[in-house]
């Protein structure tokens, strides 16, 4: 074969040169045409390199993308794949295909895609990229985090490679590691709000609530509109919770203000709102919370418990049973609704023990899986036993001051206590009652079945019930009946319903002779009262008799107002109607609102009684509270729904208080108190004799001033505060129930 001549070979270079350039022109051309949209020009020039060479890696790459932009997925594949079978060392061939098989879904392909690129050049550092991407879509968290350190390796000021290392490193649970990482990430890029979403999720698992807050609120400053909510409303939870409910709101209203449409952030905001007394913040949001969703259960439930909280229980249970049938198997929504129609005084005793049987034919165990757990204990009527207290209330609560002189007289030698607390927010009267217990166990986080079997294993003899139908009970695992003995008391104004639960500890006034049809528990009735007070150190002491200063009676009511219903104003009312020297003051949280404030001023004045007679105060810190007991010479108790410790610390502070007890458990608190601090003629039968008691009273000042400064010494001997005498008493009754118990166990003797 004769050799190509020299001049020969000059020309067909030239020629080619020519075509190369030509080709490097016309794919300039198409390039700036799909930048800039024109995909038929682009897609003609591409054509007419091909002409000339029909594998043409530039113009088979940019057809493959006119294809992928024109969603023509498998020709974009194919063109690729043409070009790559005569350009196998093509980077970015490989890169464009292995993102279409990840769009695609096909992880596999788009892996080996990644790994051929790498094979041609190790050193391309998006490829790393890239490939750890694919790698963590598909779960392979530590393959991804090499990859990324691959990339790092090669640029160690690449943010994205750095943020993803620790959202990988995080998905391995390597928290500190992650950390790490990612504020290497924001280093390089300060602006990325993405990294400061992960670092607060991170540092919120971790119990960071600080570290959470800062990454959350950096974020917002960024981007306000991209904050994920629902770490939003965990960590706003978290921080009331913690007692913190004040730093939660700035963050949470900003966050509101660009996502205007979330209910469920606004509902949060609500909640956080109300959770500081603030009334009239959260009723305008749960209203504006409405509107964007009418329908929304949560906001209902949370609005229908404000209102009953502010004197509207009748409306508040309407918004409750609207809740209730949207979300029928919500147990606390249930409970809400039985603790709200508590304050209706058209409910009968009997009609309350029908409503509290549906909750627990509803959400007991037997609707869910997992029977009762019956188990086997030592029946031996006389050993040592392990009695369980729960409660939400272990702290400053109610509650808390009725137990508070219990857990520690309890007699070591014969019961081992345990507190299974569900209280969100410690407080100085939780760390006592820690130090009290035998074992202390907090189960927040606990309910239903979990705790049921956590208390079962525990060996719980007795498990006593605190807090009944009230926020945060844990009345679902009594229905396992994770105890051989299941009591309540205290906690709630009532049956519970649940079969489950045996026994409902009382006194003779609280439930008389009679009434044990309308529960379903058995009723145990204490000698001299059902529960005991202990008194707070920082009680100040008590004062003159306002009167003899003022001239002027003042009657007072420091209940809720839910309990003040239509009855008790147009009772009070005879007493304030004309009379220029008596005057009512009212004081609790809802007070501050002026609306709450005008509303209860109108119903008085639809019994003629004058706005200035009514002195109408917020509730201020608990000292403060006391202390405005000494403005009161007359404590007025409401009539659908009795005081408890609220008159307690009334006759602590030297204010008798005149009561009308009516036949629900509810309404005899006050009975059960004055009977057992040797006061019981101030329970009137009727509501004249009422009104006599609060008249005679008012009507001999010396008399009153002299049973105002024996009063708290009166107390003080009675049963109501002998916490040891009363802990006997508590224990003797645990013990029949016991022995009851036991009995019960025991094999019959054959004749």
């Amino acid at each position: 074969m004769s050799e190509e001549h020299p001049a020969a070979r000059t020309s067909r270079a030239a020629l080619d040169a020519a075509q190369a350039a030509l080709a490097a022109e016309l794919l300039s051309g198409a390039e700036r045409s799909f930048v800039a949209g024109n995909l038929v020009m682009a897609g003609w020039l591409c054509e007419e390199i091909r002409q000339a060479d029909p594998d043409d890696p530039g113009a088979l790459h940019l057809l493959g993308l006119i294809a992928e932009r024109e969603r023509r997925l498998t020709d974009a594949s194919a063109l690729w794949r043409q070009a790559l079978s005569a350009h196998p060392y093509s980077t970015p061939l490989w890169l464009s295909l292995a993102t279409l098989h990840r769009t695609t879904g096909n992880r596999e392909a788009a892996i080996l895609c990644y790994r051929c690129l790498l094979a041609v050049d190790p050193a391309d550092r998006d490829g790393w990229y890239n490939l750890g991407n694919v790698l963590f879509d598909g779960g392979l968290a530590e393959a991804a985090a090499e990859a990324y350190r691959r990339a790092l390796l090669l640029d160690p000021h690449h943010s994205e490679s750095w943020h993803n290392l620790g959202v990988a490193r995080h998905a391995l649970e390597q928290n500190d590691v992650a950390l790490a990482a990612l504020r290497r990430a924001v280093a390089h890029r300060p602006d990325n709000h993405s990294t400061y979403h992960h670092i607060a999720l991170i540092r919120f698992r971790t119990g960071d609530l600080d570290g959470s807050l800062r990454a959350l609120e950096r974020q917002a400053r960024l981007a306000p509109q991209a904050v994920d909510c629902s770490l939003m409303r965990l960590l706003a939870i978290a921080l009331r919770d913690a007692g913190r409910t004040g730093e939660a709101i700035p963050l949470t209203t900003l966050v509101v203000r660009h996502r205007p449409d979330d209910v469920d952030l606004r509902h949060c905001l609500g909640m956080l709102h109300s959770a500081l007394h603030d009334i009239a913040a959260a009723e305008a949001i749960f209203r504006t919370a409405l509107r964007y969703g009418p329908a929304d259960p949560f906001v209902l439930n949370s609005y229908g418990v404000l209102l009953n909280g502010i004197g509207e229980p009748l409306t508040g249970a309407r918004l409750l049973a609207r809740a209730l049938l949207l979300q029928p198997a919500n147990p606390e929504m249930h409970s809400n609704l039985l603790l709200t129609r508590q304050y209706d005084l058209t409910q009968s005793a009997a009609d309350l023990k029908r409503l509290h049987a549906v909750w627990r034919a509803r959400h007991g165990s037997a609707k869910r899986s997992g029977a009762a757990m019956t188990p086997n204990r030592d029946p031996d009527p006389e050993r040592k036993l392990r009695i369980g207290y729960v409660s939400a209330d272990f702290g400053q609560h109610p509650v808390g001051f009725f137990l508070i002189g219990v857990v520690p007289r309890h007699d070591r030698s014969r019961f081992e206590v345990h507190c299974y607390s569900s209280r969100r927010h410690a407080d100085a009267m939780t760390a006592r009652f820690r130090d009290y217990a035998d074992r202390w166990h907090d189960v927040a986080s606990l309910d239903g079945l979990p705790l049921a079997e956590k208390i079962r294993g525990d060996g719980i003899d007795i498990l006593v019930d605190l807090s009944g139908h009230t926020a945060n009970n844990r009345l679902q695992a009594f229905t396992y009946r994770p105890a051989p003995v299941q009591a309540t008391w205290a906690g709630y104004v009532g049956t519970t319903g649940i079969g489950e639960i045996d026994y409902l500890i009382s006194d003779p006034r609280q439930t008389p002779e009679g009434c044990d049809g309308d529960y379903v528990e058995r009723i145990v009735r204490l000698p001299d009262c059902y529960v005991c007070y202990e008194p707070p150190a920082y009680a100040p002491p008590v004062g003159p008799l306002p009167a003899l200063r003022t001239g002027c009676v003042t009657y007072g009511c420091f209940n809720n107002l839910a309990k003040i219903d239509e009855a008790s104003i147009a009772l009070w009312s005879t007493l304030l109607r004309d009379r220029g020297d008596r005057r009512l003051l009212l004081r609790t949280f809802a007070l501050d609102v002026p609306r709450v404030r005008d509303r209860i001023t109108a119903r008085f004045e639809a019994h003629g009684v004058r706005p200035e007679q009514l002195i109408l105060s917020p509730a201020a810190s608990h000292p403060h509270l006391l202390d405005s007991y000494n403005a009161v010479d007359i404590a007025l108790d409401p009539l659908a729904y009795s005081g408890g410790l609220t008159t307690l610390e009334a006759l602590w502070m030297g204010v008798p208080v005149i009561t009308l007890p009516g036949d629900r458990f509810c309404t005899r608190h006050s009975l059960s108190h004055l009977t057992a601090a040797g006061l019981s003629g101030l329970a009137a039968e009727d509501a004249s004799s009422y009104l006599d008691r609060a008249e005679g009273l008012a009507a001999d000042l010396e008399r009153l001033s002299s049973l105002r400064a024996r009063l708290r010494e009166r107390l003080a001997a009675s049963p109501l505060l002998d916490g040891a005498g009363f802990t006997r008493t508590l224990e003797e009754a645990y013990r029949r129930m016991w022995r009851e118990r036991s009995a019960a166990s025991m094999p019959a003797l054959s004749s």
